[in-house]
């Protein structure tokens, strides 16, 4: 009695565990003044560029998805100003948004990304 608990107990553990894995992927983005429509160097006011991210592999459920900046390069008579998320999340992939304000001057930007879901 005791070996059948204990196998049904360890049966049980064992397909939690295989139905709640988290599936994780991650990656980077970068713009500049090279990229299609890049207007974050130009003109004053609210200026936006898009990056299209597609998952090598989709997801089963739409996933959280989480962006950084690793590093901006801005013009030094400027101030800083800028706000990077993840737009439009679907199983397949997302868009990254960089936004900038003001008379803000970003020559460049690069970033992280990291996507999870259960």
């Amino acid at each position: 009695m005791k070996k059948l608990f204990l196998i049904s107990t360890l049966f049980l553990l064992v397909s939690a565990f295989a139905f709640s894995q988290t599936q994780v992927l991650s990656g980077t983005f970068g713009a500049s003044a090279d990229t299609k429509s890049y207007t974050l160097n130009a003109n004053s006011g609210d200026r936006t560029i898009t990056i299209q991210v597609n998952f090598l592999k989709p997801f089963e459920n739409k996933p959280n998805v989480v962006c950084g900046i690793s590093s901006i390069d801005v013009d030094k008579n400027t101030a800083v100003r800028y706000a990077v998320k993840a737009i439009s999340v679907s199983r397949d992939g997302f868009t990254v948004e960089v936004k900038t304000w003001g008379d803000t001057k970003i020559n460049s930007v690069t970033g992280f990304w990291v996507a999870h879901a259960e």
